[in-house]
């Protein structure tokens, strides 16, 4: 049975097929003007859907490869350029100390060379605040805090730290005190009438003895916890020292098992007996002391100990105190250095450390051996100074020859002196260098590390251009519109558009009074 076409049905479907193309011609023509190939979610779903992948992946390769790399490499650079900073310093100090090794310094070759090393002392911690946008680079998380203090400072901390028997070193002392005068008084007053025998200096007196020392990370301290004990939990008979001559004199001839503590010089002194059984016995030490006078350019502990802070309210701020494990000794003891990862993301799934950490670079022992250097290079300039003193006195012809006999005794103490002083001098340059070459290795070995995560962030940077170019072809090729084709499709739905207005005027027009 066919069905019965009317004008109206006829008109009804024309308009119908009209509304269409109209509809087609809008859509081509959003997609002209936005470029996109769907205005709404529901035009088509899947390549909607489809989109906001490519969208969210594109938005995190672009986070990735304009912004976090960019930083990551400003930090590395930023690093590798003040760890170079920091060996050069340590190279010149290298090189002032095989100055001062050679055994024909003159006065004045010699205090050229200290003043060198006080310069380069004071400049080598300087670099460790640099800072990028803000940051401090060097002290780990706490990177709102510079890595020295920036002024001097009453802060009380009080710090421990751990040795073993590696942590023990042999060192010498030279005698210039006779246990009535000490070198350094003598003055022209020193042979007057009054002045008995046995307070002139004599040659035998001026010793050279060695001894054993621990030398803590500061000096000029305030305090030390006792007691000290051992790994096996043995308590070490401590004394406390103001004079450093007098606890050289007593450590030296210490025949018990003792230690001698040092405040101005930071130095934990053995005897003999004690270094032989924490030698033999692999014992470790545990050492907590005070310490709140702080000078401009000291490192802050916080970077490399676990200590506590006491503020003037009396509040304790504790440092490094996280113990994994419960087993008393905090992790930074474990590890050997702080542990304060800096990571970027840079990848999916993939993140690049930036952060070098203080006790990679700036070790305590740099500027605390170039102090020993100074002070035994003071000490020598006070016995040249005595013992030209001596030579012109002995030809001064106001003295009797009994006051030059005593006069003599001291000239020929103060050459023993200088002679023995200038031997220990050349020798602390000589240790020196080795030193100082460790803590050069240190750095060097900190500046490949820097090389290696930064070379690790370039082949990421690559990487990431490369799928930003690939993501972006697949979000164009989903999203984005043909104009050319678009364009002709338009064109040819208007010639088609307007062929139908023809053609259904032309129908429209016809009805049944035509044929009345």
């Amino acid at each position: 049975m066919r069905m019965r076409i009317t004008n109206k049905v006829m008109q009804n479907n024309a308009l119908s097929n009209i509304n269409n193309n109209k509809v087609l011609q809008d859509t081509l023509n959003t997609q002209l003007s936005t470029g996109k190939k769907i205005y709404k979610p529901s035009e088509d779903p899947v390549t909607a859907i489809r989109a906001l992948r490519l969208r969210s992946d594109v938005s995190q390769v672009t986070q990735f490869y304009k912004k976090n790399v960019p930083d990551a490499n400003s930090w590395l650079e930023l690093t590798e350029s003040s760890v170079k900073t920091v060996m050069e310093v340590v190279k010149n100090m290298v090189t002032q100390c095989e100055k001062g090794s050679n055994d024909t310094l003159t006065t004045g070759d010699r205090q050229i060379i200290i003043n060198s090393l006080k310069q380069l002392k004071d400049e080598v911690y300087s670099t460790g605040n640099s800072d990028y946008a803000g940051r401090y680079i060097f002290t780990g998380y706490r990177t709102e805090t510079p890595l020295t203090f920036k002024e001097n400072s009453d802060r009380a901390f009080k710090i421990k730290e751990f040795f073993d028997k590696d942590s023990i070193t042999q060192e010498t002392y030279i005698g210039t005190n006779n246990g009535v005068i000490s070198l350094g008084d003598i003055t022209e007053t020193s042979f007057d009438d009054t002045v008995t025998p046995n307070h002139q200096m004599k040659e035998q007196q001026i010793t050279s003895s060695t001894y054993y020392r621990i030398r803590l990370a500061y000096d000029n301290l305030s305090g030390l916890e006792i007691p000290i004990k051992d790994s096996n939990g043995n308590e070490i008979d401590l004394t406390s020292y103001a004079d450093k001559e007098a606890a050289y004199e007593a450590i030296s001839s210490e025949p018990a098992e003792k230690m001698f503590f040092l405040k101005s010089t930071g130095e934990l002194l053995l005897s003999d007996s004690l270094y032989n059984k924490i030698k033999s016995g692999d014992i470790s030490l545990e050492v907590s002391y005070e310490k709140n006078n702080w000078n401009r350019g000291d490192l802050m502990p916080q970077h490399y100990f676990y200590c506590e802070e006491t503020t003037k309210e009396g509040k304790v701020i504790k440092y490094n105190d996280e113990d994994e494990d419960k087993d008393g000794v905090p992790d930074i003891y474990k590890n050997g250095l702080l542990d304060q990862s800096i990571e970027y993301q840079v990848g999916f799934d993939q993140s690049a450390r930036v952060n070098t950490t203080a006790g990679e670079i700036f070790k305590h022992g740099v500027t605390r051996d170039v102090k020993e250097i100074i002070d035994l290079a003071n000490q020598l300039d006070d016995a040249e100074a005595i013992q030209s003193k001596l030579a012109s006195m002995l030809k001064d012809s106001k003295y009797s020859d009994t006051q030059k006999e005593s006069i003599q005794q001291d000239k020929d103490a103060a050459d023993k002196a200088v002679s023995l002083l200038k031997d220990q001098m050349q020798k602390k340059f000589s240790k020196s260098i080795t030193y100082m070459q460790s803590y050069l290795d240190s750095a060097n070995e900190a500046l490949t590390m820097v090389g290696n995560r930064s070379s690790r962030v370039k082949l990421v940077e690559n990487r990431l251009s490369s799928q930003t170019t690939t993501f972006k072809t697949l979000q164009s090729e989903n999203e984005d519109a043909d104009a050319t084709e678009v364009a002709v499709q338009l064109s040819s739905a208007q010639v088609s558009y307007q062929a139908a207005l023809m053609a259904t005027s032309d129908m429209i027009k016809e009805t049944l009074l035509n044929y009345l």
